[in-house]
C-alpha cells in the first residue's frame, strides 16, 4: 500500500519544552515555539500562547515528547506528559513510539484550601495516578493512525489521513481517549496523541498481517484458477 507524501499527512508535535513557572505550565513545540500553550497550575485552564504567556523566568525547564492529556481529580487537575520515548518499528513506513516514561504534573493550587478529609482523598488519588505512570506497553505514532488496520485505511475517503490524529483514531481502542478532552476543546490538534496500549497494538500488526496474507492468498487462488 502506498503512503501518501508526507506534505498531505497530518503530523503532531514531536518535540516540547516543558517551561515551568510559579503559576503556570507552558508547553512548546520546539520546531514553533509560537504555538504552544499554557496551563494555569491553579485550576488547570488551558490556554493558547500569548506574547505575555511564558514571560519571565520559569523555575525549570525540561524537554518532553508529548501531552497525553488531563485528568481532573477533587482539589484540581493533572496535565500527563511524555518525559521518554523508545523508537521501536514503524507501520506503513512510518515510525513507532513506546512511551519509556510520563508524569502526571499537578495543577491543584487550591488543595491548600481543602478539608483534611478531601486532602486525604485527594492523596489517595494521587497514589493511583502513580500507578498509571508505570502503565507498560504504551505506543503512540506522530504521523500516523495506530488504530485503524489496512482494510479500513483502504475504505476511507480520500485526504482521511489530512485530519488532525484524534479524529482519525477509533476511541474504543486509544488507552488516554478520556484524557483528551480539555484538549480537544481548546483546538490543540498538533499537541493531541492518541495512544494505545501494547495488546492492542499486537492486534492490531496481526489484523495488518492477515490482511496481507489474505489478499497474497487470493492473488494466488486467481493464478492458479486461470493457469490450469
Amino acid at each position: 500500500m502506498e503512503i501518501a507524501p508526507s506534505t498531505s499527512r497530518f503530523k503532531l508535535y514531536d518535540q516540547f519544552e516543558l517551561l515551568e513557572f510559579p503559576d503556570k505550565y507552558v508547553v512548546k513545540p520546539i520546531e514553533s515555539p509560537e504555538e504552544g500553550f499554557s496551563v494555569n497550575r491553579r485550576d488547570g485552564n488551558i490556554k493558547p500562547l500569548d506574547e505575555n504567556a511564558s514571560s519571565g523566568s520559569p523555575t525549570r525547564v525540561s524537554t518532553i515528547y508529548g501531552v497525553g492529556g488531563t485528568i481532573r481529580l477533587l482539589a484540581g487537575t493533572y496535565l500527563l506528559v511524555i518525559t521518554s520515548r523508545e523508537e521501536v518499528g514503524n507501520f506503513l513506513g512510518l515510525p513507532i513510539f513506546r512511551v519509556t516514561a510520563m508524569k502526571f504534573l499537578p495543577c491543584n493550587e487550591a488543595l491548600r484550601f481543602a478539608t483534611a478529609q478531601e486532602k486525604k482523598d485527594e492523596t489517595y488519588f494521587r497514589t493511583l495516578l502513580q500507578a498509571l505512570e508505570t502503565t507498560p506497553g504504551l505506543y503512540f505514532s506522530y504521523e500516523t493512525d495506530l488504530t485503524l488496520n489496512l482494510q479500513r485505511r483502504c475504505k476511507l475517503a480520500e485526504g482521511w489521513n489530512r485530519k488532525p490524529m484524534w479524529k482519525q483514531a477509533d476511541p474504543r481502542y486509544v488507552w488516554n481517549w478520556h484524557l483528551l478532552e480539555d484538549l480537544i476543546e481548546c483546538k490543540l490538534d498538533g499537541f493531541i496523541i492518541p495512544i494505545l496500549q501494547g495488546n492492542i497494538l499486537f492486534f492490531i500488526f496481526l489484523i495488518f498481517c492477515l490482511a496481507c496474507s489474505w489478499t497474497v492468498y487470493r492473488c494466488n487462488v486467481a493464478f492458479f484458477k486461470y493457469a490450469f
